[in-house]
């Protein structure tokens, strides 16, 4: 059975959101109340521009209230390796994704998001001496550009994460963790705040332009919008299927415990806030604030909990910390991530005034924060900080479960031979 530990421990109260239950007309609507649409609300509001918020069943139900609530600043590539990849742009790719934590916990402060926020730093382990090498370079790009990024060794990050189990790895002290779903709920109270209009149990069922502006239809109401701000990410592939044939799905799953005793929570991750490994197919751990341990981990793909994952991730805790062996788990629930080719998220035009946010690629906490803000500010012709470019459409799309078995299979592979990955 799903039971989800955000759900159970989030401080924050629901926000008060009723379904849209009328015809109106606003500036910019917003689909989607995970992360990415809720910064884009606040944004707008705070920007004055008179928008509304449409989800489909309740605010952070998705991605962003299910995840492992890492903050982690960057993307997969170095800021060396994203001005290339990204050319005159560069530049202000690698300022947003340096800056993407700062703004979250920013957020957290000016609008006192009640939301357990650790900003003690990530670790980032190495699982072998190809992974070392691959984390090291990313460490040295980071500390080229000034940021708190240190290397380790494998006494170091003994040292940190209270196991033994990995070579080395990399603490980028911009970082830390949150809890996702108390995140979600504070984002929608400060949107309203602001002056956003939210609208929970509203899914979106045709989504038209006509005469030069767009029609969302909803089982009780209408909205007429000049531009929209798509942020469903892998939870909305049906409602533009163009736009959904250039990401894939893929599921994740996460347990989680009952609260340590006192000896053994101040034995794991005693210097850091998070941790995730450099295998392709990572795994995730936190603990939150009561001393619960979190893990996450590849889901099955047909994205049901079964006893074959959960012994994989409790067989997981077991391996980097052998006291927890035999732990009571409480917790565990599925989730589903939308992944891109090259493993970087996408802000495109879909088309004219419709703006598509997706493929966090596991980084979601903070670049949806990050792109809420910047599809924001492109649906106001206003510099965004991150540039309008489509992800290029995934070959063979209708077969995508297929192909992401496969990928599955051949990076379990690679990562028990301990190869490198970004």
């Amino acid at each position: 059975m799903e039971t989800v530990l955000w759900d159970d421990t989030a401080a924050e109260p629901p926000p008060v959101a009723p379904a849209l239950a009328e015809s109106a007309r606003c500036a910019v609507a917003v689909i989607g109340g995970g992360i990415a649409g809720l910064s884009a609300a606040l944004h707008l509001a705070e920007d004055g521009v008179d928008c509304r918020l449409l989800e489909a069943g309740r605010i952070g139900a998705g991605a962003s209230g299910r995840n492992n609530g890492q903050v982690i600043p960057g993307l997969k590539p170095g800021p060396d390796d994203l001005e290339r990849r990204y050319g005159d742009d560069g530049a202000q790719v690698v300022e947003t994704a340096a800056g993407a934590a700062d703004l979250v916990f920013d957020l957290i402060e000016r609008h006192a998001i009640a939301c357990e926020p650790d900003r003690r730093g990530w670790l980032r382990a190495a699982h072998s001496s190809a992974a070392l090498g691959s984390v090291e370079k990313l460490a040295r790009q980071w500390q080229g550009r000034g940021a708190p990024v240190e290397l380790l060794d494998r006494a170091g990050t003994a040292a940190a994460l209270g196991s033994d189990f990995y070579i080395g790895g990399l603490i980028d002290r911009r970082a830390g963790r949150l809890q996702p779903l108390s995140y979600c709920r504070g984002l929608a109270r400060a949107a309203l705040a602001a002056g956003a209009r939210l609208h929970e149990q509203s899914p979106v069922r045709a989504l038209e332009r006509h005469e030069g502006r767009w029609i969302l239809t909803t089982d009780g109401g209408r909205l007429e919008a000049e531009a929209v701000i798509l942020a469903v990410g892998a939870y909305g592939e049906a409602l533009r299927p163009d736009w959904a044939r250039r990401f894939m799905t893929v599921q994740s799953m996460q347990i989680a415990s009952a609260p340590l005793s006192e000896n053994l929570r101040g034995a794991v991750l005693p210097e850091v806030s998070a941790m995730s490994d450099s295998r392709k197919l990572a795994n995730a751990i936190r603990l939150d604030a009561a001393g619960r341990i979190a893990i996450s981990g590849r889901g099955p793909l047909n994205g049901r909990i079964d006893e074959a994952m959960r012994r994989q991730l409790r067989g997981a805790i077991a391996r980097l910390f052998p006291a927890l062996d035999g732990q009571v788990w409480t917790h565990a629930w599925p989730g589903r991530i939308a992944i891109t080719l090259d493993e970087l998220p996408r802000l495109s035009e879909a088309a004219p005034g419709l703006y598509g946010i997706v493929g966090f690629n596991g980084r979601g906490v903070a670049m949806a924060t990050a792109f809420g803000r910047a599809a924001a500010r492109h649906a106001q012709g206003r510099p965004a900080g991150f540039p309008l470019v489509a992800a290029p459409a995934v070959p063979l799309h209708r077969l995508r479960h297929l192909l992401v078995a496969a990928a599955v299979a051949y990076y379990r592979m690679r990562d028990a031979a301990g190869l490198a990955s970004r």
